[in-house]
């Protein structure tokens, strides 16, 4: 039992570490400007994927704006790995509910054409 305990505290610091060190701001503006770009409903896990990327991208590089190295992300390590569903979890949230809004709009815009 004292093993399931350990993995569970692990588990857990791990979760807190990747929450403490997530920045998704990064993610979010690009989830937005894709949702507000995508032409076609559907495919949302991929334009997450695909917005993630560049985020991750742009968190790295941020310290090389004050004469700093950049600090790549290790995958292997599972506070990355929670990061990184989090910001895929986050971006497809945000693609899907703008598509939604703008969808929404579209079909308002077409029936105030028609009254």
């Amino acid at each position: 039992m004292n093993d399931y305990v350990q993995l569970a505290l692990t588990l857990w610091d791990a979760a807190r570490a990747a929450m403490i060190g997530l920045n998704p701001v990064p993610a979010i503006v690009i989830s937005l400007l894709i949702g507000m770009g995508q032409a076609g409903r559907g495919g949302y896990i991929f334009k997450a994927i695909v917005a993630v990327v560049p985020a991750v991208v742009i968190t790295s590089l941020w310290p090389v704006i004050y004469n700093d190295a950049p600090i790549w992300p290790d995958p292997s390590q599972l506070e990355v790995q929670i990061q990184i569903a989090v910001l895929i979890v986050v971006s497809y949230v945000i693609i899907r509910l703008v598509g939604l809004i703008r969808h929404t709009l579209s079909l308002s815009a077409r029936q105030a054409k028609k009254a």
